[in-house]
This record gives structure tokens, C-alpha cells and sequence, in this order.
């Protein structure tokens, strides 16, 4: 039996394997990107048998395998799954969320500069982005699903179409060579599909424009699409982020505020440790805390009601917290920092805590966000406990400004 016919008789006692490879990639992946409200067509498959042996009995003619081992290491989409996105530039906040979910063996971007087409073609070919990837280690998945290595592909729903034809009929030609006229039609389509993404951009940015002229927002996907698109012109040096939270908020509230949603998004700090996402969600609880918005949100989380009330004990705190920390910024000398998110470093310059209160807050932010996010559901008595450690903390801070008026104002906050 041949290199080849070994392998292919391996996989063909493995399809299965890869074919439930492929599935549980794109459940994982799928999840996130609908509950980020990203609009994308999600699909997985391993590969078939016969195109498989095609392709490595194509692939043998340059690459003259010596041992099945080398043709597993050449090809490594026998699973893969293909994002076919509604708006071209949604790519880069899908790479990100693949970033996050799977462990990254090769990332490849397209076009490549070094690629050499098959004929004078006029247009640049296939825009995507190619990633190599594993499944993170975790006690739910399998060792042998986590070993693996599977592709995943984005670009744009026209891209993946064109690609499709494309790949069939030059690359795999069933009925002969294409000819040189049907080279250039090919060459054409590929013209029309890169003005097609060209139009989707267009689109994109003109929902984004109807979005900001609306007095609310009630749709995830015009969310997302609206805070993207200024973290896109204006944020780049942080991390976009998960906006799964911000849609829960949408969703529990019912609809949001546009202006509102503007002025957090002016208070965005480029100079902290959290994500754009995460800070944007903050910043709009906080400007929220004198309505019921907060209930609902947190309603939909627990319905213990104790819990409610212990986390607007800790929360409502933590805005006060907030309001002291841009205040003592504004005294000293940082009126153009934008700190919603506490600035540990003006904490300790003119707060005097001890070390062991700045470790404190470190931690009590770690519980901030967790309840927030829905990630860890805290006791009545615990909740109390934080709130009563985070208000002596507080407390101390609101000593430290120097204008009586808003020192008194603040104090009576936190009462």
C-alpha cells in the first residue's frame, strides 16, 4: 500500500473523529459570536474522502511525500469551520473572539503578497483569513479533540461564494483546463464580488449613521454595530472586548439611550487595564444608577431579591468610588483623564492607603465585574461584607479632596 493509500485509509477510520472535531469548534464559536451580535453564517464539515485523496495525490506532485507523518503535517483542514461574515471589516472582531476561545497555531492572511495567479489576472483574488487553531484544554472536552489541530475560516459571504467557484474550477478542474477567456470571467466575478464588499462596508457605515441619529437602540446587532464602529475609529490601543454583556443589558432593559450610549463612550480610559467593552458597560450602569435599569438587569441574573439588593448596596458604592477617583484627578493636575474605572496610582498618591487597601480594591474590582457579568452569584451576607470593606475604603478616599462642597456632596452619596 502507498504513502498515500495509507493515509487516506487512516482517515477514512477517523472521519468521524473530525467530523465531531469540526462540530464542536463551531459550537463553541458560533455561541459567541450571536451572543456578541456579530451577523455571520456559521458552518463546519470534515473533509470528504474523495476530495481528500484528490488533494494529496495534487499536493504529491511538488510536495514528493516521504512518510504518512509528512502529509499530516501539510494538510490540516480535515475539520474546519467557515465564517461567512454580512460585513467584510466584522473580521477583525472575529479574529479577536477567536483569539479568545481557542489556542492559535498559524494565523494566515490573504492575499499573500508571494502568491503567483495562473494567469494575468486584474483583481487581487481572495480576501480572508485563515486560522489554525486548537480547542483550549478543559475538563468537558475530550484530550483528543484538544490535541488536534483544525482550520477556520473568515471572510466575507460574497468572498466564500466566489472562492468556492473559484477553487473548483482552477483548482480542481473535473472537465479539463479553463481557458483563457474563462480564466478572465472568473477574473471578472472576483472584480464584482471585491465592489460587493466594497458596498457592504458602505452599508455598514450607513446603518451605523441611521443608528446614531435614533433616540434609542433596541437591536443587539445595531449595538454592537454602533460601538464597533467607534472603537474602530478612535480606540484602537485596548482591547475591544466581550459586548455578550452589553446585549444581556439591552435585552433585560428593553432599549437604550443613543446619547447615552455616546457619553460613556466619551469616558472610555485608553491609559487602563480593561477592555473597551467592558469599560463601555461600566460607564453606562454608572450613568444608570438613579433608575431600575440595574434591577432588571440583575433580575434576569438571580431572582433572590436579597441579591438585588446587596448588589446595588456594592454597586451604587462603587459609582461613588468612581466619582471620588475623577475628582481627585481633576485636583491634581489630570483633568483630561477620563476615569470612570479608578486609577489606583492617584488612590495611593493622595489617599494614603496602605498597601493592603490597594489590594483590596484590586479584589473588590475582580467581584465588581463578576457580578456584572453574570459570572459568579454572591450571598446576601457576602455581598454586604464587600460593600461595608469597599465604603470604609471610600470613605477614607472622600477625606482626601479638597473641595468642601463636593467633599460634603460625595459624603452624603455615600450614606
Amino acid at each position: 500500500m502507498s504513502i498515500i493509500d495509507n493515509f487516506i485509509t487512516q482517515y477514512e477510520k477517523e472521519y468521524d473523529f473530525y467530523r465531531q472535531l469540526a462540530r464542536l469548534g463551531h459550537d463553541v464559536l458560533e455561541t459567541e459570536i450571536i451572543n456578541r451580535g456579530l451577523k455571520a453564517i456559521i458552518s463546519n464539515r470534515a473533509k470528504r474522502i474523495d476530495r481528500l485523496k484528490e488533494k494529496v495525490v495534487q499536493r504529491n506532485q511538488k510536495k514528493n511525500y516521504k512518510s504518512k507523518r509528512a502529509i499530516e503535517k501539510d494538510i490540516v483542514d480535515l475539520a474546519g469551520i467557515r465564517v461567512a461574515l454580512y460585513f467584510p471589516s466584522d473580521r477583525e472582531v472575529v479574529g479577536q473572539v477567536i483569539e479568545e476561545l481557542f489556542d492559535i497555531e498559524e494565523t494566515k492572511t490573504f492575499p499573500e503578497n508571494p502568491h503567483k495567479p495562473k494567469h494575468n489576472k486584474r483583481f487581487s483574488g481572495y480576501w480572508a483569513t485563515h486560522y489554525r487553531v486548537r480547542l483550549k484544554k478543559s475538563d468537558e472536552v475530550e484530550k483528543r479533540f484538544t490535541n488536534t489541530v483544525f482550520e477556520i475560516q473568515v471572510a466575507s459571504v460574497l468572498m466564500h461564494a466566489w472562492s468556492e467557484v473559484e477553487h473548483d474550477l482552477v483548482y480542481k478542474p473535473f472537465s479539463g483546463n479553463l481557458t483563457e477567456e474563462e480564466l478572465s470571467i472568473l477574473d471578472e466575478i472576483n472584480g464584482l464580488v471585491l465592489t460587493g464588499e466594497i458596498a457592504l462596508e458602505r452599508l455598514q457605515k450607513a446603518i451605523t449613521e441611521r443608528t446614531t441619529k435614533q433616540a434609542e437602540i433596541t437591536d443587539k446587532y445595531d449595538l454592537t454595530n454602533l460601538i464597533f464602529s467607534n472603537y474602530k475609529n478612535n480606540f484602537k490601543k485596548i482591547n475591544f472586548g466581550n459586548t455578550e454583556y452589553l446585549n444581556n443589558y439591552l435585552k433585560a432593559i428593553d432599549k437604550i439611550d443613543t446619547n447615552q450610549i455616546q457619553e460613556a463612550i466619551s469616558k472610555i480610559n485608553l491609559n487602563i487595564n480593561e477592555t473597551f467593552s467592558d469599560q463601555l458597560f461600566q460607564n453606562i450602569i454608572a450613568l444608570n444608577e438613579k433608575n431600575d435599569n440595574l434591577k432588571k438587569y440583575f433580575s434576569q441574573i438571580t431572582t433572590d431579591k436579597k441579591k438585588v439588593s446587596g448588589f446595588e448596596l456594592f454597586t451604587k458604592t462603587w459609582i461613588v468610588f468612581e466619582k471620588v477617583i475623577a475628582q481627585l484627578n481633576h485636583e491634581n493636575g489630570n483633568k483630561n483623564r477620563k476615569n470612570f474605572i479608578p486609577n489606583l496610582d492617584i488612590v495611593g498618591e493622595v489617599s494614603h492607603l496602605t498597601q493592603k487597601e490597594k489590594n483590596q480594591i484590586h479584589r473588590l474590582r475582580k467581584i465588581r465585574n463578576q457580578m456584572l457579568h453574570g459570572y459568579e452569584s454572591f450571598s446576601n451576607e457576602q455581598l454586604e461584607k464587600y460593600y461595608k470593606d469597599l465604603k470604609a475604603i471610600v470613605a477614607k478616599c472622600i477625606l482626601a479632596i479638597q473641595d468642601e462642597n463636593i467633599r460634603l456632596k460625595l459624603t452624603n452619596e455615600l450614606k
